[in-house]
């Protein structure tokens, strides 16, 4: 089943978990200019339409996860890692965006990626 149409214009797509709590997992998507949109999923597996949550955003980052709830707080969080091998989380807000990133390891550059 094809989801949507166009999605060159992206250099990341992350399965984010749910977002929003409705209990349906939801995709975040990184286009070439950095602005990081998210689509909804509807449960029938497909998306809704994009929303658009930051401008500007990880153009450092080399790794984008999803993690589910690593804070204890109910609410998906996102881990980022930049080129200089730092990792940051972004904890959820469980409204479908994201607190301002918070430093968590530093020393993670020799790693492919993060999963």
């Amino acid at each position: 089943m094809k989801l949507s149409g166009d999605w060159r214009g992206y250099k990341k797509v992350v399965g984010a978990g749910d977002l929003n709590g409705d209990g349906i997992g939801d995709l975040l998507a990184q286009d070439g200019a950095n602005t990081l949109y998210r689509y909804y999923g509807k449960g029938n597996g497909t998306f809704g339409a994009r929303a658009k949550l930051f401008a500007n955003w990880g153009g450092s980052y080399n790794a984008i996860v999803g993690v589910g709830d690593i804070t204890g707080d109910g609410k998906a969080d996102l881990v980022e890692r930049d080129a200089a091998g730092n990792v940051y989380r972004n904890p959820g807000d469980g409204r479908g965006s994201f607190g301002a990133r918070v430093k968590i390891a530093s020393g993670w550059k020799a790693y492919k990626g993060i999963f």
